[in-house]
């Protein structure tokens, strides 16, 4: 590995990583300064504004990074993404009427949504440095605006007591390091042509495959927190944000994981190598696994009381609901290595019908265990979801993998 893609590797795994775990030191410092009702709210908020973060980013960096052929131009791209943060912002406007919140939620979803509106806004931004191999200049720039966002954010929390003026300011120091640093560095290499809007108009229509597959990825995840909102209280949204955070781990473990092994797994697929990638994919499920059941047994003898120290609140009876989490976080994580190698098939359609099935079905089984159980019928209703999407995926892994097998004998 040289020099600077080391250097573009580690800093981009830093900056995704610290980014990733910003929610859970924001819920940590609002649960003990404000409370548990009041973190709720920002938990329920920054859920809502993470979905309409999908919207923001559509078809995300992937195609404009891949665009060799320069279909779109770099203004093009710009201006489409000044389309969809307009249209993140106007969704959360209808959404605040259509549910008619307190003044305070209403006002902490619309700041919410600024601040990761700004994130999708920056993704482009990424994307101009990605393809000119200044990755580490994005992690830097993940890794500084979230540790600054996080220090900024404690700070104004402490000394006003206001999560709305906490979420402006964290929101503001966001739209800092837009304006003096990821623009500045990223305006060297943004190419000033002639947009064509129906070129940008296109672009809705290519990247809507994706947008849905990731829209609803990003769905079936928080469907609880969603019927939480409708069925309970702020409170029950603070406890199951916390036990939900540990979760998040294995998602993290499955993409350190794959990425290692990616270029394996298409080498493997191009060269027609199914021995080869059966070994990788039960590998990686393989180590997964065992992370599981490591981090299952830690969850057991220390999940709850760390978490009680943490959040500073008694978690002692949800301590089964917080094993439940992590097996269907496994599950999650499992069916994505699956849905990687799957993409690298070019196997997307029916991934998209996956994703409608496990929303569907993870809608009704969580309302109906919620109604039942409250925040226990959450958790029971989080783990079916992902025991459904997974199985789901692996039936389809069997099915295609079983079918490329034939193909080329």
């Amino acid at each position: 590995m040289n020099d600077k893609l080391k250097k573009n590797t580690i800093w981009n795994t830093i900056g995704i990583t610290f980014n990733s775990f910003n929610s859970l030191f924001f819920l940590i410092i609002i649960n003990r300064i404000n409370g548990v009702n009041t973190a709720g709210i920002f938990s329920f908020s920054f859920s809502i504004a993470c979905l309409l973060y999908i919207v923001g980013i559509y078809s995300g960096r992937i195609y404009q990074v891949s665009d060799t052929k320069k279909e779109l131009t770099d203004m093009e791209y710009l201006v489409h993404k000044i389309i969809t943060c307009l249209l993140m912002v106007g969704l959360s406007i209808s959404f605040i009427i259509i549910r008619n919140y307190s003044i305070e939620k209403n006002i902490v979803i619309i700041i919410l949504t600024l601040y990761k509106c700004l994130e999708a806004f920056d993704d482009t931004l990424y994307g101009y440095l990605q393809k000119n191999d200044e990755l580490h200049i994005v992690g830097k720039s993940l890794f500084f605006k979230s540790i600054v966002g996080v220090i900024f954010f404690a700070i104004v929390d402490i000394i006003t007591h206001d999560l709305v003026i906490s979420c402006i300011a964290l929101t503001f120091n966001s739209l800092l390091f837009v304006i003096f640093y990821d623009i500045r560095k990223a305006v060297r290499y943004i190419e000033k042509n002639k947009i064509r809007w129906n070129r940008v108009l296109k672009l809705f229509k290519i990247g809507f495959s994706v947008f849905a597959f990731s829209f609803l990825a990003v769905y079936i995840v928080n469907i609880q927190k969603y019927i939480i909102d409708i069925l309970l209280d702020d409170a029950a949204q603070t406890v199951f944000g916390i036990i939900v955070m540990p979760g998040t781990i294995m998602s993290l473990c499955g993409q350190y994981i794959t990425a290692p092994l990616l270029t394996e797994i298409v080498k493997c697929y191009k060269q027609h190598q199914c021995v080869e990638l059966k070994k990788i994919s039960r590998k990686i499920v393989g180590i997964l696994l065992i992370l599981g059941i490591l981090v299952e047994v830690a969850a057991w003898l220390l999940g709850i009381p760390v978490l009680n120290i943490v959040y500073a609140i008694d978690l002692n009876q949800y301590k089964m609901d917080l094993i439940f989490i992590i097996m269907g976080a496994l599950f999650y994580a499992v069916a994505g290595i699956y849905s990687t190698i799957l993409i690298t098939m070019r196997k997307n359609n029916m991934q998209l019908v996956i994703y409608i099935a496990d929303s569907i079905v993870g809608v009704i089984i969580s309302y109906y265990m919620i109604s039942m159980w409250k925040l226990h019928g959450a958790t029971v209703g989080y783990v079916l979801t992902m025991t459904f999407h997974v199985i789901l995926y692996k039936i389809y892994y069997m099915n295609e993998y079983k079918k490329w097998t034939q193909e080329i004998r």
